[in-house]
């Protein structure tokens, strides 16, 4: 807590006027008492305090987009004032502003703060304070009201039982200048169009329309965990809606492409929609990946109406199963359970699935396991709507478009499904007779021996990063068995310090605005000194929050990684890997306390052990990691609004990297590794506990893992390069993120 903030509580434990809990009447306290405080204090205090449902300050962003959109000098009105945030960050363009505060501490606060006579407050319900507005026009109408908060009242004679922030924008827009702007923050709830009370509308056919729909991701607002928007209003009809995300980083370039109604290639920097079919953000999003997978696999377009006899759905009020029905599938309305071509396969209430009864173009199984594929589940999550239980409509389904190949290509992918299936089969078979009948192991072992599975094994290893491929290629290459063994501990150590690394960043980069029930505070000490267990520990406990937002906030999650895909999240967090790690750090520890000369034979029986979890840790990563890059940046240079830089890919064995030009939004810096999702813009940068670096006596590049901090230095160790494995380097960046490792 900051010394400003300390002194707002010693105010409140001492200051005969009870303050209580009232964030209110703390900040009231602390200015009347000569505490300077900035908005950034106060933002800072609400992030602490739960009590602050209708007063929020507006997200920084939102100011400093303000500050830059607004270029001339104007008359301002703010509806619903909270500090004077919205006034004082654009002071120097102000003439004349009006402020609408609720209560009188708001606008004593705000009278505090703005330390300016260019405003005038005024006090009360700001519905009736803007009847009484009549006369006054302005350039800016501008607020941050509560979302979600519901009142009834009058306009023009016609009753409203709507959201505050939408009956402001309402009654405000008749007070807008010709030329003049409205700004307001929403959510998606304001670009419905369907019902008659309908905000939006009312809104054009009094001659406001949209402008632009700035999106604001979870997290940008210290009270809500969903996505919102800042919406520009004018007088103009426009053609096309401009939308983009608002982020500190993209914030001038957003400005300027607005500004020149200029698309740019990337999503995030802006981009033109229709209008009248914008429902959010996300939605753009997902659309965008879904073109980009089937640009990449080269699918037909199938309007599923060409497949579909009938779509029927149960009631509560009947039965609790569907009539059988040939070539069907079965697609759940809420959530991401498995589309089913058989009911008994069901994981949750057959009232929550639609029936989908298919004519012949089509196979139901195919059609089922391609809705569970990442394509699948895409459109799925494009399907949903709804602010609380996102559900599929029928209406959104008959109108979706699937992406499929050729009839009889679905026929050549269930065969070799077949195929799979007896493959397993077989293992499944071998598996049951090793166990129940051990002599026979001669015969068992040919039959193993013909399913080759080194060919894919060292194919797999190529998708991993370089990091991790180096060390699990030695163990592979080398033959001496102890060897082999060692090696594939120090892959797990690696592993288990590569996925903490690639959480840490995260949360660094992109975690401030969470809430604490997300987040492991980490003892900083641990890592002074971390072994494999410090990694294991600290993974397990981090991948345990990680998981559970992921449930609770999705969205959230993904941009905390910058990714828009789930899949490696998913990895990253399982439950599998840390029991796998658990168990290989186990067997490190109970083979390392024995001591003793190690046979050969007790060598290679610890090696066995070591390749079953090798194979279950290969089974839970997959082919992850072949959607994604780890990359070092070399020279690059800003063009159109992206940085161009070419880049070194860490992928597989080979210590000769590939080079290619990454186009993405920021600068690169040289001497950080990235984690870069597969055709996105955004790289996650990595902490610098893993370096590609020139080795101190052979000059030659390899990867060194943070080991601990010393007195003369940061210890690096190598665990696939022989030659030096083991340095010394200074790096004051390290000691600062380890003192600073405590998130909250």
């Amino acid at each position: 807590m900051n010394s400003k903030l300390e002194q707002l509580y010693q105010l409140n434990d001492t200051n005969e006027r009870v303050i209580g809990t009232d964030i209110n009447e703390l900040i009231l306290t602390g200015l009347e008492n000569n505490i300077e405080l900035s908005y950034e204090d106060i933002y800072e205090l609400q992030k602490k305090t739960a009590r602050f449902i209708n007063e929020v300050i507006t997200p920084e962003i939102v100011t400093q987009f303000m500050k830059k959109a607004i270029t001339e000098d104007i008359d301002v009105l703010v509806p619903w004032n909270v500090y004077g945030e919205l006034i004082d960050v654009i002071a120097n363009r102000v003439k004349n502003s009006t402020l609408v505060s609720k209560g009188d501490t708001l606008a004593k606060i705000t009278n505090l703060m703005l330390k300016s006579d260019k405003h005038h407050i005024e006090t009360g319900d700001p519905l009736r304070v803007l009847d009484e507005c009549c006369e006054d026009k302005f350039d800016l109408i501008c607020s941050f009201p509560p979302l979600g908060y519901r009142v009834k009242t009058e306009i023009n004679n016609q009753k409203f039982n709507d959201e505050l922030n939408h009956l402001l924008i309402l009654k405000s827009s008749h007070l807008l200048r010709e030329n003049g702007k409205m700004a307001f923050v929403v959510t998606e709830k304001f670009f419905k169009r369907e019902k008659e009370s309908s905000i939006l509308p009312m809104l054009e056919k009094q001659g406001i329309h949209l402008d632009a729909a700035f999106y604001l991701p979870p997290g940008t607002l210290t009270n809500t965990g969903i996505g919102t928007y800042l919406v520009i209003l004018r007088h103009t009809e426009f053609n096309d809606l401009f939308i983009s995300e608002l982020k500190s980083e993209n914030l001038d370039q957003v400005v300027e492409n607005w500004k020149n109604r200029k698309e740019s290639k990337v999503l995030q920097n802006g981009k033109l929609v229709d209008c009248e079919s914008f429902t959010s953000y996300v939605r753009i999003e997902k659309e965008l990946e879904i073109k980009r997978l089937v640009n990449k696999s080269n699918l037909n377009t199938v309007p599923l109406t060409n497949l579909v006899i009938s779509i029927n759905s149960l009631s509560k009020k009947e039965n609790d199963s569907f009539d059988h029905q040939v070539n069907t599938i079965y697609l759940p309305s809420i959530g991401l359970s498995d589309v089913v071509d058989n009911q008994q396969e069901m994981k949750i209430k057959p009232q929550n699935y639609y029936q989908i009864i298919l004519n012949d173009n089509v196979n139901a199984s195919y059609l089922a396991k391609w809705f569970n594929t990442e394509l699948g589940l895409l459109i799925r999550e494009s399907l949903m709507s709804g602010s609380v239980i996102k559900r599929i409509n029928k209406k959104s389904l008959l109108i979706t478009s699937l992406y499929l190949p050729e009839k009889s290509i679905q026929q050549q992918i269930l065969n070799i499904q077949s195929k799979i299936d007896e493959f397993r089969n077989e293992l499944d078979s071998i598996e049951n007779k090793a166990w129940n009948y051990p002599n026979s192991y001669e015969k068992l072992n040919k039959r193993v021996e013909k399913l080759n599975r080194e060919e894919g094994f060292t194919e797999w290893i190529e998708t991993l990063p370089f990091p991790l491929a180096s060390i699990l290629y030695k163990y592979y290459a080398i033959k001496d068995v102890t060897s082999k063994k060692e090696f594939l501990l120090h892959f797990f150590e690696a592993f288990a310090q590569f996925q903490v690394v690639l959480m840490l960043s995260a949360y660094s980069k992109n975690g401030s605005n969470l809430d604490e029930e997300y987040i492991y505070d980490i003892d900083a000490s641990k890592i002074t000194r971390a072994t494999f267990g410090t990694w294991v520990h600290i993974g397990e406990n981090m991948s345990k929050k990680l998981r559970q937002l992921l449930e609770d906030l999705p969205e959230q999650c993904l941009r905390l990684f910058q990714h828009k895909r789930k899949g490696f999240i998913k990895m990253i967090s399982s439950k599998q890997i840390y029991n796998i790690l658990r168990k290989t750090n186990g067997y490190r520890n109970d083979w390392k306390g024995h001591g003793g000369v190690e046979s050969r034979t007790e060598a290679k029986n610890r090696l066995v052990l070591l390749e079953k979890e090798l194979h279950s840790l290969r089974k839970v990563i997959g082919d992850v990691y072949e959607g994604y890059q780890l990359i070092q940046p070399g020279t690059g240079h800003f063009s159109s609004g992206l940085y161009h830089c070419n880049c070194k890919l860490l992928k597989g064995t080979r210590n000769t990297f590939i080079e290619e030009n990454i186009e993405v939004l920021n600068g690169l810096d040289i001497d950080n590794l990235y984690l870069l999702e597969e055709d996105a813009h955004e790289p996650l940068a990595l902490l610098p506990f893993i370096k590609l670096m020139p080795s101190p006596n052979t000059q030659v590049n390899a990867c060194y893992f943070y080991n601990r901090l010393d007195q003369d230095g940061v210890r690096m160790v190598s665990y696939y390069f022989d030659q030096d494995a083991d340095v010394k380097i200074q790096d004051n960046s390290i000691q600062s993120i380890i003192n600073n490792l405590s998130i909250n």
